[in-house]
């Protein structure tokens, strides 16, 4: 099962039919759905919700994804801890030409945490741009 981390854009469109990506998004999923194991964070959940336009039936649908994502050990939500904040406030910082959102920040820092630089994200420039702290390079998957 191969490890990849989860960014808001791919899996807000997976649950918007609107998105110009929901299409790729179906499709991605069905293909490579059981041979992923998606990590994310609380602040890219909180973004998806944020894209899903307080739709209460789409969030509760997403929701429900996640939890029978968890459920079957294919899914892994993470959490930050006040401990973090100064990683964080120094990768936004050196990323503010860009600029880099927590959400995104939260992704890098779980790179760093775990070593998975496989991304699904439809923010193509930024995880071109981003780097571990060991200077390793993201590698989009969702192509």
């Amino acid at each position: 099962m191969r490890n990849v981390l989860a960014d808001s854009g791919p899996l807000a469109a997976l649950f918007n039919s609107r998105d110009s990506y929901h299409a790729k998004s179906v499709s991605f999923f069905r293909e490579q759905g059981g041979a992923l194991r998606l990590h994310t964070t609380w602040e890219v959940v909180s973004e998806v919700m944020y894209f899903l336009d307080f739709n209460a039936a789409t969030q509760g649908d997403f929701l429900d994804w996640l939890h029978a994502g968890h459920r079957a050990s294919l899914l892994t939500l993470n959490a930050l801890s006040v401990d973090d904040l100064p990683a964080l406030s120094k990768m936004m910082r050196k990323y503010a030409d860009r600029p880099m959102d927590l959400a995104d920040a939260s992704l890098v820092h779980l790179a760093n945490q775990n070593g998975i630089t496989d991304i699904i994200s439809i923010d193509r420039a930024d995880f071109a741009i981003y780097r571990t702290a060991k200077r390793k390079a993201f590698h989009n998957v969702f192509n």
